[in-house]
């Protein structure tokens, strides 16, 4: 499920038919390559959005994981364990380098809408970064284990650092 973050001074009302769908908000006045999009998320969604995207926009995908996983596949792996890299790759070299888009391996901590700012906390760096974009697309996905307040399950490693102390 992937959903549009517009900058406050573009907000338009979208069709309520359209809500848990991608959102393509009027033109800018800037160039189209000048413009931004921070994809949180590097799974189907955001992969796929940044497939659509990067021949339009500065494309950068933000992941916990630094690898994708197509995780209905996996029982077959313990039977077949060669088939597990069938169902895996890491993201960087796909992203960065087949795509042609910004990949980092971090956690966004915060997103503020109305500066256009994600602060990102990259995976074994101890300083956060912050990143500016004009457009964002949430396309975090979701964790199963409805008992659980962080929505944490036995076979997902709790990848968010909040989580880590209660999981």
């Amino acid at each position: 499920l992937a959903q549009a973050v517009l900058p406050s001074s573009e907000q338009v009302a979208p069709d309520p038919s359209l809500l848990g769908t991608f959102f393509v908000p009027p033109r800018v006045a800037m160039g189209p390559s000048q413009r931004r999009v921070l994809i949180i998320g590097g799974s189907f969604a955001g992969l796929c959005v940044a497939r659509d995207l990067k021949d339009h926009f500065l494309v950068t995908i933000v992941d916990a994981k630094e690898f994708f996983e197509y995780t209905p596949g996996v029982l077959r792996a313990y039977v077949k364990p060669k088939h597990l890299d069938a169902l895996t790759f890491t993201l960087y070299p796909v992203i960065e380098g087949r795509m042609a888009c910004k990949f980092i391996w971090g956690e966004v901590t915060e997103l503020n809408g109305v500066e256009r700012t994600a602060t990102i906390q990259p995976m074994f760096v101890k300083d956060k970064e912050v990143v500016d974009f004009d457009f964002c697309v949430i396309a975090a996905g979701c964790n199963f284990g409805v008992f659980h307040k962080w929505g944490e399950s036995l076979w997902f490693p709790t990848i968010h650092a909040a989580a880590r102390p209660e999981g």
